[in-house]
This record gives structure tokens, C-alpha cells and sequence, in this order.
């Protein structure tokens, strides 16, 4: 999948999930870990950010924290509906591809957090668990192990009970 076409919204993620970031790790002081994830539609219509302050993610789908950012919604809305190649509401090579590409492109967001906000909220960011995926549909597992893996070191990984190849 070319990249070029998440320019805006890799520009807007950039610019805004720091503070997003912030605002949740300001919630989470003297909490001992925070789960982050971003949750998109089967259909990759729009993120929206949920966390957790404990290790156990199985049931992230009923977090009730929980935000809905423009920045994380309409620049994926404007992608989805431009592309007028992949059939969004099936599974498919093509659509698959375009999740690799949306969480490397989100990958590369979480690692440029500065290290200060972390630092600032009490945290490292190794204590901090980032995972994407869908609320329903044919790529949850998919996404949730994929993601987990890019946006995470091994010993978070581990510290949250995934097993780690």
C-alpha cells in the first residue's frame, strides 16, 4: 500500500497524540501500568482511544475510559472513503495490507512521544502497553498481535503476558 495516502493523517497523529498521550497518563499517576489502545471499526472508519490501569486486556472492548479525537477519526474517514480500490466491509490481501500499513504508520507516531511525558506522569515507557485493533470484525487477533508487537518492546510485551517469539 503506498503510504503516501496517510501523509495527513500521520501529520495530525504526530502533532496531536503527545498531548493525547499526556492527558491520559495524567489520569493514570500512581497507577502501576496503563494499557492504551486504539480501536478502529471492521471497516477502518476512525480510532478511538481506550486504556485501561491494569495488565489484563482480554476485555478492552468494555474499557470505559475513552476518547474520540478528531485527528484519529476524520484523516482515516477521508482515506477510507478516497479509496476506491479495497472493499472495506470484507476480508482481503488488500485490505489486510492496508492495516499493516495504517499500524506502521501509527507505530512510528508512539515512538516519537517524547520521553518527557512519560517521565513527567510517573512512568517509563516500557510501563505502558500501546496495541491496535478492531472492536469487531475479521482482523481483531490479527491486529491486536501485530500491533502489540511493533508498538511495544519485549519486556512490556512480556510484562503484559504476551508471549513473545
Amino acid at each position: 500500500m503506498n503510504i503516501t495516502v496517510f501523509k495527513e493523517f500521520r501529520e495530525k497523529c504526530s502533532k496531536e497524540l503527545p498531548n493525547e498521550i499526556d492527558k491520559i497518563l495524567q489520569k493514570a499517576k500512581g497507577k502501576k501500568a496503563c494499557a492504551i489502545s486504539f480501536i478502529t471499526t471492521d471497516d477502518f472508519y476512525g480510532f478511538y482511544i481506550a486504556w485501561d490501569y491494569s495488565t489484563e486486556i482480554d476485555e478492552y472492548f468494555q474499557w470505559k475510559n475513552g476518547s474520540n479525537p478528531d485527528f484519529l477519526y476524520q484523516p482515516l474517514v477521508d482515506i477510507v472513503e478516497a479509496d476506491e480500490e479495497i472493499d472495506f466491509c470484507e476480508p482481503s490481501d488488500e485490505k489486510w495490507n492496508f492495516a499493516e500499513t495504517l499500524l506502521s504508520v501509527l507505530e512510528k507516531n508512539i515512538r516519537e512521544i517524547p520521553e518527557e511525558i512519560f517521565e513527567k506522569n510517573g512512568f517509563k515507557r516500557e510501563d505502558i502497553l500501546f496495541f491496535a485493533t478492531m472492536g469487531d470484525g475479521y482482523y481483531v487477533q490479527e491486529m491486536l498481535e501485530a500491533s502489540a508487537k511493533m508498538f511495544n518492546s519485549q519486556k512490556t510485551l512480556e510484562a503484559y503476558g504476551f508471549l513473545v517469539n
